[in-house]
């Protein structure tokens, strides 16, 4: 067999193979001394047909047989005597075959890009420093205190802060359009629930009252179908209610569940809760930056057939989502997914790359404490780790998780590290801090 390699794109590798005619003849001639010890033909006695009657009746079947199969062991053998390692096969074009003659074709593939950086020398990472305060502690208490608001009628007009119950019906153009109408819908006024004219449109009401509200949607609404129009609603007013809010104590924490420690133990679940979604911030915050910097550093190009796979799965995870609602699979536009794909596929390169150059192993003892510090949220923490020690699958999901962590530390070892000091709120909430 020869091969010849010939480069014909960044990535793309062209294989011209060739497989000797005595190798291709000699598996035909086996295979129809095989079929004619076996085979029945009307007026031969089973196996004592004579060979050309085989050949005439067979020789196409097998001939096909043979090159699908030689093609397929040749294919293999080639890669490891050039010692290729595909990152995908993108096509493979025989060339026209006669009989008797060698086989040739042309397998093109697509090798893994070389990462030229996998460090981040020379590169400022930020790195947000910051602490749950009890002020944070006292601002989530206050949050809580008001979503267990108890709320009673009111016979004064509505103002913010006050819970309405409506019965509303919207149109367009004068007609009513998908969304645009409920009944009993409750909402608490200045919430953020519902868009701005419509919350405005409903202070100072009464219960027992009519009203119009009538405004335009915004044009980057998320319903295509009426963004940038103008609406009009007719809304009834059912319900008028007025806030009542529970006095911080350890009635208020019994109230929510807590049957011993009273308020103390309430606000130290509530700093852990706090300090646990705050580390959960800061890992995904520093992995998005690291990551960031690792693919500006390494613009690579990213093989095809690795992107048609991760596009298959964001299609097939969105299909499997909508079938879990009841709803009919979508013949999906691939081209929408290719870019997240390439993104996804780009950075999944670095990283190998990475773990394999700082030969990064997955540390069990981080493994372990990641699974416990999950647990934390649970009843049953022990049979909450269990599940993940009980399923090598499940538990390969956050050896990966850690592995990934350590490829982060690895890369801000090697970057130049700026510490930017924020309060709880800034970090978690940076829209609402700017």
């Amino acid at each position: 067999m020869q091969v010849s390699v010939e480069e014909s794109g960044a990535i793309e590798r062209k294989l011209t193979i060739s497989v000797p005619a005595e190798n291709v003849n000699q598996e035909i001639d086996k295979r129809l001394k095989n079929v004619a010890r076996q085979a029945k033909i009307p007026g031969f006695r089973p196996g004592k047909a004579p060979q050309n009657v085989i050949r005439q009746r067979y020789a196409g079947q097998i001939t096909n047989e043979v090159i699908s199969d030689t093609i397929n062991s040749s294919y293999r053998e080639a890669l490891g005597e050039t010692e290729i390692t595909p990152a995908g096969l993108v096509s493979i074009e025989p060339k026209p075959y006669d009989e008797g003659e060698g086989l040739e074709y042309v397998a093109t593939i697509e090798v893994f890009p070389e990462i030229p950086t996998p460090t981040l020398e020379g590169q400022t990472i930020e790195n947000p420093v910051c602490e749950v305060t009890a002020d944070d502690i006292d601002r989530t208490l206050e949050d809580i205190r008001q979503r267990n608001a108890d709320y009673s009628d009111k016979e004064d007009a509505s103002a913010e802060g006050d819970r309405v119950t409506i019965d509303f019906e919207g149109t367009i153009d004068g007609e009513p359009f998908n969304g645009g109408s409920a009944q009993d819908f409750p909402f608490v006024l200045g919430e953020g629930q519902m868009l701005e004219e419509f919350d405005s449109g409903l202070r100072g009401v009464r219960a027992g009252e009519t009203a119009k509200v009538e405004f335009t949607f915004p044009e980057d609404y998320h319903g295509e179908d009426v963004a940038g129009k103008d609406v009009s609603f007719d809304v009834t007013v059912k319900k008028v209610e007025v806030a009542s809010l529970p006095e911080i104590d350890d009635a208020f924490a019994e109230r929510l569940g807590i049957s011993e420690g009273g308020l103390a133990k309430m606000q130290e679940e509530i700093e852990t809760s706090l300090n646990r979604e705050l580390n959960q911030r800061l890992r995904a915050t520093q992995r998005d930056r690291v990551m960031k910097a690792l693919q500006d550093a390494n613009d690579i190009p990213t093989p095809r057939a690795m992107v048609e796979e991760e596009i298959d799965r964001a299609i097939e995870s969105i299909n499997e989502q909508m079938k879990s609602q009841g709803l009919p699979a979508q013949e999906l536009d691939r081209s929408n997914y290719e870019e997240d794909a390439k993104r996804r596929v780009a950075l999944g390169l670095i990283a190998r790359e990475v773990i394999q150059k700082h030969e990064l192993k997955v540390d069990a003892d981080r493994v372990r404490a990641r699974i416990e510090e999950m647990a934390e949220g649970y009843d049953d923490c022990e049979a909450f780790v269990n599940y993940y020690y009980g399923e090598p699958a499940r538990l390969q999901q956050i050896e990966a998780m850690v592995l990934e962590e350590q490829l982060v530390e690895a890369m801000m070892a090697t970057a130049t590290v700026k510490e930017v000091t924020q309060s709880f709120q800034e970090f978690m909430n940076p829209a609402a801090g700017s």
